[in-house]
C-alpha cells in the first residue's frame, strides 16, 4: 500500500488478533497501535505524555509471537527513563539481540506468510522506524493520532 493508493481513503483491515486485543482494552483512556515500523514514533508520543503505559503484544490464541515480542521490545527500548516490568525488560533484551530480525523471520507467522507469497510484507514490517505515523483507536476506527491531537 503506497501513500498514493491510500491517502485520504478509508482502509478496511481485518486482524482477528488485533481485534481481540482492542476489544479487551476498550475502556482504556488512550489506545495506540505500535509496531517495529513506528516504534520510535510511538515512544516519542508516549514520552510527551505523563501516563502509565502498558505495551500489549497481540500474539495469537496460541500465545506470544516473536514479531510482537520484537515490536514491544522496539517500542520499550525507545522509551527513556521508564520503570519497566520484567516482561518489558525481556522484550527489550530480545530486541537488542543482534540477530532479532533473522529470528523473527524464522518464527511461525513469518514462515507462514513467506509460504503464502508475502515475503515482501514481512520485510516491510521489519523496517525499524520507517514510519512516523502513530495510529490510535478513536471511537471504532484506527486513525492517525496527529490528525486528532490525541
Amino acid at each position: 500500500m503506497s501513500p498514493e493508493n491510500v491517502s485520504g481513503r478509508i482502509i478496511l483491515y481485518s486482524s482477528s488478533n488485533l481485534t481481540r486485543i482492542l476489544s479487551g482494552l476498550e475502556k482504556r483512556h488512550r489506545i495506540l497501535v505500535g509496531a517495529i515500523i513506528n516504534a520510535r514514533a510511538v515512544a516519542n508520543y508516549l514520552e510527551a505524555r505523563d501516563d502509565d503505559v502498558a505495551i500489549v503484544p497481540c500474539g495469537t490464541r496460541l500465545g506470544t509471537t516473536i514479531e510482537d515480542l520484537a515490536g514491544g521490545g522496539a517500542i520499550a527500548a525507545s522509551i527513556e527513563h521508564a520503570d519497566f516490568s520484567d516482561d518489558a525488560l525481556a522484550a527489550i533484551g530480545f530486541f537488542n539481540a543482534k540477530d532479532w530480525k533473522s529470528l523473527v523471520k524464522r518464527g511461525r507467522i513469518a514462515a507462514r506468510l513467506k509460504e503464502l507469497g508475502f515475503q515482501r510484507d514481512v520485510d516491510h514490517c521489519l523496517r525499524l522506524n520507517s514510519s512516523s505515523v502513530v495510529p490510535g483507536l478513536v471511537g471504532n476506527k484506527i486513525v492517525n493520532t496527529a490528525k486528532f491531537g490525541r
